[in-house]
């Protein structure tokens, strides 16, 4: 027998019931915990465990593998492995519409659940044909391990099940308490952890968070580099720190009398930094005894780069300079020149403001 379960048949004065070998291949410990007397039902991950294997139109294989299946509380948790591959068939599609056939591992013990049966099957669960086809319910003690699609008509020779897109994984991971579970674990007890996507999360004993949490004296070492805390709301690393940085050359809205030459504005860690070049190429501008000049807007800077507050920045040619206001609408704004100064057709400045958004 390749199907095996631990703690479920008592051994009576003529022998049977759960060999040495049974105690040794299937597993045994604390799983997480699924409530104060149950565990967690799943697979114990480890290579590629109870693996559906197609082996004609209508038949599979599944895999080897371990497994926890939790009945009810005074039930308690059954270990069971499969040893060798099994095999399961497919009943032929219905006529009309499609199902959905569901690959369960289930345990049978009678004193629970009247069956009159004390073993561990693994079975394949018919579903309903419909136009739009559901999976079996699966309760009791039992783990689904796959979701087959058997198409309308299907049957050996006539093409059967699309194996490469009408199987589903439906395998749920358990692990030792304590242990990272994997996958979409349901949160059991504060400080318990899980791989989510490639997430690792923390338990809050009610949800999860994708947080890690240190003490005040604790440092987060990567390779050659750390971070730490320094002091109140202060992060520290005694080594470079390199951020990432965003830039656009993307502009809008130039006004005429004015030609850019260039524009790069980049963003990093809340800063941003622009650098404008821009030729004067309408009627000169001049500036009265004050400086002031009828405000001239250049251009529009693009969304995500623009200052939460207007920003005044200083506009130079080489030889004069002026202000330049930038607006949360994204306008720069040319608004004083050097005192009596003048900006002639051909003049080129630069406005090169830093600002935090």
């Amino acid at each position: 027998m390749t199907v095996r379960s631990g703690w479920l048949v008592t051994r009576g004065p003529d022998g049977g019931g759960q060999t040495r070998e049974d105690t040794r291949v299937v597993p045994i410990g604390t799983f997480a915990p699924a409530g104060e007397l149950t565990a967690r039902s799943g697979v114990v991950p480890g290579g590629n465990p109870f693996a559906l294997v197609p082996a004609g139109e209508m038949e599979a294989t599944v895999g080897v593998g371990r497994a926890v299946i939790q009945g009810t509380a005074p039930q308690g948790a059954y270990p069971v492995a499969i040893t060798a591959p099994e095999s399961v068939t497919f009943v032929p599609g219905d006529a009309q519409f499609p199902r959905i056939d569901v690959v369960a591992l289930r345990v049978y013990d009678d004193p629970y659940d009247s069956s009159g049966e004390a073993k561990a099957a693994l079975e394949v669960v018919q579903g309903d044909p419909t136009a739009s086809p559901t999976a079996p319910t699966i309760s009791g003690a039992a783990v689904v391990l796959w979701e087959v699609t058997v198409p309308a008509g299907a049957s050996s020779g006539t093409g059967g099940i699309n194996w490469s897109a009408g199987v589903a994984d439906r395998r749920d991971y358990a692990v030792a308490v304590g242990g990272i579970a994997v996958g979409n674990t349901p949160a059991a007890y504060a400080g318990q952890w899980r791989d989510y996507g490639g997430v690792l999360e923390r338990s809050n004993g009610t949800d999860w968070e994708p947080v890690v949490r240190l003490g005040y004296s604790g440092r987060l070492e990567l390779g050659d580099v750390s971070l730490y805390r320094k002091g109140t709301k202060t992060l520290a690393t005694n080594e470079r720190f390199t951020a990432q940085v965003e830039k656009s050359t993307a502009y809008s809205a130039v006004q005429s009398g004015w030609k850019i030459l260039a524009f790069e504005a980049k963003k990093t860690c809340g800063l941003v930094h622009l650098f404008l070049e821009v030729e004067r190429t309408g009627a000169a501008i001049t500036a009265n005894s004050s400086g002031n000049i009828a405000d001239e807007t250049i251009v529009t800077i693009p969304p995500g780069f623009r200052p939460a507050r207007d920003v005044e920045a200083i506009a130079c040619d080489g030889y004069a300079d002026g202000g330049c206001r930038i607006s949360p609408s994204g306008t720069a704004v040319l608004r004083t020149w050097a005192p009596n100064g003048t900006l002639t057709k051909g003049n080129v400045i630069r406005i090169t403001p830093t600002y935090i958004l």
